[in-house]
């Protein structure tokens, strides 16, 4: 699935306008108290420590529920940029179950929190896991008249979230249906209640469900939810007492979506008439994100030259809101890199792809420190409780023997008590032997992780010392070159360029892998065009160390599957491209060497039972049989003398295994390796 993150900002920036701007209230009043009072005024004037200590305080003397204390904290972590401490403290009340309508409200809150909080990850299962169990008992809720308004708006966020979720894992029938149901909510909540801050959240629902099918390319159904949110805005800005602000961000917001859908249309006079409506709007003369939405519709466009112009803002937005190097920013860079190279400026190009790669070094090494961050506070989370449960086992002892209980009842109790603490002696045994194998397995990612970053950026630097290299010579003052010297030049620069470019893409491409996204199987094409299309696209033919054949079994010729050819293509050739790599030492590459000399790499095709097998078989260093599963994991290099970054093998079975077939390294052959990717025929 194409990336929507530019698109999506706008929806985050609308959600924080929200949040400072607008201050939506709560429409209902089910169960007004002096310690919602006090809490709301805590809140209000932005005290957020006192908040905290008078909600615990509350709790403690049980003038709230565990739901009304969860929620308040678990909303003042999650705007304070504590994700952690806040996803430990909804989970709390997610353990719980509700003993009224008032503490369901609440509770119902606490799914939200995190499900938005799963959403901001990116964490699409979390997402799903969370919210699909629990949002069916707002029904019950929407029924009792003072909670209709407010269960309905929770209804409607909730199953927004479900509904991209459900996209980006390829449930399309069923993110339909999300949509609609979210639909309906939004018709319901404002035929309650018609204020305009109704229509705003309406609008926020109805523009990510259409920037959700832009970013799958599915144009049409984007159309239709952006028709719905355009209905839902003029109705907005035809109510009284509507702040400008506001009116400006959600027709900035329709206009760019509108642009956007037109291109993918085929629409392109309507497209540059919605972009030209949305340059007028005040957001997109004040806030340098709108020249990068400009950047976007130009490059899909393929108005590249314009496309870059308008991405000369990328570097200073990232200094003034990207805090932190983020993965999720790489974006930006790579946009701004494939403008600037597809419109011929190449040095421009080449600093952008530098730039990406520091970028993209600090980016890995903050998501490590995350995660460490992460572990921790599971970590004292869990020491949290056991001294929770200590003091009460300490607390049940001392009322005992207070109790002053007699000589035979002491004896049993301290019979059990050295029960108890054998038992827990046992069970902390156990507890520090899985913190030990936790650690050990942290230990060896962040090896492997560092191993991977030192890899990359030998990777990214050799290809960029040689075009520094061919810079420095071009551009020397008096430098004339003959024309061999110009075309060896433009062919290493062109090479070196593509290098960088496909060095992205691996990681690109591990990013999707991980994400494990449904493919669609709507390509039908012949398994030996599919071999054809990768042995061109993986070189191997052209390879001085070796010698490749390919090879048709009975019936290959005229076998056809049912796949996505691209992923196909992709997955075989990065088979190739490994048996290419270790069939000769690194040193070797680009020798003359006799024929008797080479090494031989076969790729032969089969026909099997309900499938197509793609065998990649050379004579290279082998693969240890023990080893075998381990070399698909992520930036695994069982020899480091070769170059790589250890990803290849973790796409390609990846890829496999999403098109509904798999690839497994056949243990018997031991002349070298031999790989056996499997795919379905067309039925």
């Amino acid at each position: 699935m194409k990336t929507t993150s530019h698109i999506s900002f706008l929806f985050i920036a609308i959600c924080m306008l929200a949040i400072t701007s607008c201050d939506k209230k709560q429409t209902y009043v089910p169960k007004t108290t002096l310690a919602d009072s006090l809490i709301s005024a805590a809140t209000s004037v932005q005290d957020l420590d006192r908040a905290i200590f008078l909600s615990d305080s509350l709790l403690e003397t049980g003038d709230i529920s565990i739901f009304r204390n969860c929620y308040m904290k678990g909303s003042i972590y999650l705007r304070t940029g504590k994700p952690q401490d806040a996803e430990a403290i909804l989970k709390r009340a997610l353990a719980e179950t509700p003993k009224d309508a008032y503490d369901s409200l609440f509770y119902f809150q606490c799914v939200k929190a995190m499900v938005e909080s799963a959403n901001q990850k990116n964490d699409d299962e979390g997402v799903l896991r969370i919210a699909l169990p629990a949002y069916e008992g707002l029904y019950a809720l929407v029924s009792r008249p003072e909670y209709a308004t407010e269960a309905y708006d929770i209804l409607a966020e909730i199953l927004q979230c479900v509904g991209v979720s459900q996209l980006n894992q390829g449930l399309t029938a069923e993110a339909k249906k999300s949509f609609e149901k979210c639909y309906d909510c939004i018709r319901k909540v404002r035929a309650i209640d018609t204020s305009w801050k109704h229509d705003y959240y309406a609008s926020i629902y109805l523009f990510n469900t259409a920037i959700s099918y832009s970013g799958l390319d599915d144009y049409a159904s984007a159309e239709k939810w952006l028709n719905y949110a355009e209905a839902v805005t003029k109705d907005m800005a035809n109510k009284e007492n509507v702040p400008a602000l506001v009116t400006d961000m959600s027709w900035s917001t329709y206009y760019i979506n509108r642009a956007t859908i037109c291109i993918g249309l085929g629409k392109q006079k309507e497209g540059d008439q919605a972009l030209a409506e949305f340059k007028r709007t005040q957001f997109a003369k004040t806030n340098s994100m709108a020249k990068i939405y400009e950047g976007d519709y130009m490059l899909k466009a393929k108005r590249y030259a314009q496309a870059a112009d308008a991405y000369a803002i990328v570097y200073q937005y990232l200094k003034d809101f990207g805090s932190e190097p983020t993965l999720q920013n790489i974006d930006y860079l790579t946009s701004k890199f494939t403008a600037n190279y597809k419109a011929g400026r190449k040095d421009s190009a080449l600093s952008v792809a530098a730039y990406t790669f520091e970028y993209l070094d600090s980016a890995i090494i903050l998501e490590r420190k995350n995660q460490a961050l992460e572990l921790a506070t599971i970590y004292q989370t869990q020491q949290k409780d056991a001294e929770i449960a200590e003091q009460k086992a300490k607390l049940m002892y001392t009322r005992v023997i207070a109790l002053g209980v007699v000589v035979i009842l002491l004896i049993v109790f301290f019979t059990i008590y050295a029960l108890i603490r054998r038992s827990e002696r046992k069970r902390l045994e156990e507890k520090n032997e899985q913190l030990t194998i936790a650690n050990e397995r942290a230990e060896e990612s962040s090896r492997m992780k560092t191993k991977f970053i030192q890899q990359i950026s030998h990777e990214f630097r050799t290809p960029l010392n040689i075009l520094s290299g061919f810079a420095q010579v071009i551009t020397a003052e008096g430098m004339e070159l003959d024309e061999a010297s110009r075309h060896e030049a433009n062919i290493q620069i062109l090479e070196n360029t593509d290098r960088i470019t496909g060095l992205v893409n691996k990681m690109l491409e591990l990013s999707d892998a991980s994400s494990h996204t449904v493919i669609e199987l709507t390509d039908h094409v012949l398994a030996v065009q599919i071999a054809s299309s990768a042995v061109e696209a993986s070189g191997i033919e052209k390879a001085s160390h070796l010698a490749f054949e390919l090879m048709l079994g009975e019936g290959c010729e005229t076998v056809e599957l049912n796949t996505c050819q691209s992923a196909a293509i992709r997955a075989l050739s990065l088979l190739l491209d490994n048996a290419r790599k270790f069939t000769a030492p690194a040193e070797a590459y680009g020798q003359q060497v006799s024929a008797d000399e080479k090494q031989r790499v076969f790729l032969k095709l089969s026909v099997v039972d309900g499938g197509v097998q793609f065998i990649v078989e050379d004579t290279g260093i082998g693969i240890p049989a023990v080893e075998a599963e381990r070399i698909f994991d992520e930036f695994v290099q069982l020899n480091e003398y070769y170059d790589g970054t250890g990803i290849g093998l973790t796409v390609a079975r990846s890829l496999a295994r999403r098109l509904g077939g798999d690839i497994q390294l056949d243990t018997t052959y031991t002349d070298g390796a031999r790989f056996v990717m499997t795919l379905p025929i067309l039925v």
